[in-house]
């Protein structure tokens, strides 16, 4: 990181991790082990534990992840794996026997008291890992895409209130997953089946779901497709302007459409449009975590009233308590003009409990 030393990245990064507090049925808790679920921190710290955890018991020839060894340690033997795959805390291990594999589990399991290992051994010659669905046929192996027992094939549906845009992504996504996951036509064949029945039980119609299958599949082997976009027409330098609207039906596609329209006939082609589209969530309304206490907030615009009657409006991106602090300090540096209106009148008083948080505001950069 420029401008940071070693030592003060090393004390940042574990004040993040340390200091971790949640509130649960009114009480505040601190994690005193492992990371907080939701942080953007927690899965590269999990990978770099994992990876110095295993990969320094492990002998490998190259970059190849055949035939890896686990070294000799304490009363277990010296592991040969004729395969090791490994994605965070997620491995794909081959074996001569059941055996082997069991033994490799124990010893995983001894490496850390807090980590703890399970085993999948494959079924009928089928075994998942990730959302891969390995299979041995005929002495060969072949991937296709692997669904949960509990997938209940529901996706957005077609008739929901969003861009239609939204709805074609959809099927690109799942189209595509399939394309890089199957290993075989036949098997991209098959998966491109069970998408389109799944998404017909959604409601979207079957020349919607062709149309973008043979789309993509056209892109991907099409390498002479003509860039039709602004940058061929007008050079490749643009500036990305991003227009928030709400999404009200038909009546957002045409504002966007002319506002696209207009920019064309004068041609500002330097300048690309990217819409996007506010939404009411349903989750929205049904709030499962635990209220934030008013003083703890960040991101907000706060109304300190007085008691006189005068009022102060203003935004912060701390803690609201920490800006309310700095406010009705009347003595010292960096005075605010609350401050200088409590020093001025004695008589008046503010307190945190009648603070109002009218509005959150999380965009720093307008500040």
């Amino acid at each position: 990181f420029e401008g940071m030393t070693r030592t003060v990245f090393r004390r940042a990064l574990d004040w993040c991790v340390r200091n971790n507090v949640f509130i649960f049925n009114g009480k505040y808790y601190q994690q005193i082990d492992g990371c907080a679920m939701g942080s953007p921190l927690a899965p590269i710290l999990a990978d770099i534990f994992m990876n110095k955890l295993l990969e320094n018991k492990i002998q490998r020839y190259g970059h190849d992840q055949m035939n890896v060894t686990f070294k000799q340690a304490d009363m277990y033997p010296q592991i040969n794996l004729k395969l090791f795959v490994r994605y965070v805390d997620d491995t794909l291990a081959a074996f001569d026997n059941k055996d082997n594999a069991l033994l490799f589990l124990k010893y995983l399991n001894s490496l850390h008291p807090n980590i703890k290992f399970t085993m999948e051994c494959e079924e009928d010659e089928k075994l998942a890992f990730l959302d891969l669905l390995i299979i041995k046929s005929n002495g060969y192996v072949e991937i296709t895409v692997y669904r949960k027992p509990t997938h209940s094939g529901v996706f957005t549906h077609f008739t929901s209130f969003i861009p239609h845009q939204y709805k074609v992504a959809l099927v690109k996504t799942l189209i595509c997953r399939a394309y890089r996951h199957c290993s075989s036509w036949h098997l991209l064949h098959m998966e491109i089946k069970t998408i389109t029945d799944m998404l017909m039980n959604n409601g979207y119609n079957r020349s919607l779901i062709e149309n973008t299958v043979r789309l993509f599949l056209d892109k991907c082997f099409n390498n002479n497709s003509v860039d039709t976009t602004d940058s061929a027409k007008y050079g490749p330098e643009q500036f990305k302007v991003f227009i928030k609207l709400q999404f009200l039906g038909d009546m957002s596609h045409k504002v966007s459409s002319s506002i696209k329209s207009c920019l064309n006939q004068i041609k500002a082609g330097r300048v690309s449009l990217i819409f996007s589209h506010g939404f009411m969530r349903l989750e929205n309304k049904f709030k499962f975590k635990d209220f934030q206490p008013k003083h703890l907030q960040n991101g907000v615009v706060y109304k300190i009233t007085c008691s006189c009657g005068k009022v102060h409006i203003g935004e912060t991106g701390r803690c609201l308590k920490t800006r309310y602090d700095e406010h009705i300090k009347t003595s010292g540096t960096n005075i605010t003009e609350v401050g200088k209106h409590l020093s001025d009148s004695p008589t008046c008083t503010t307190s945190l409990e009648d603070v109002e948080v009218p509005a959150p505001e999380h965009r720093t950069r307008k500040r």
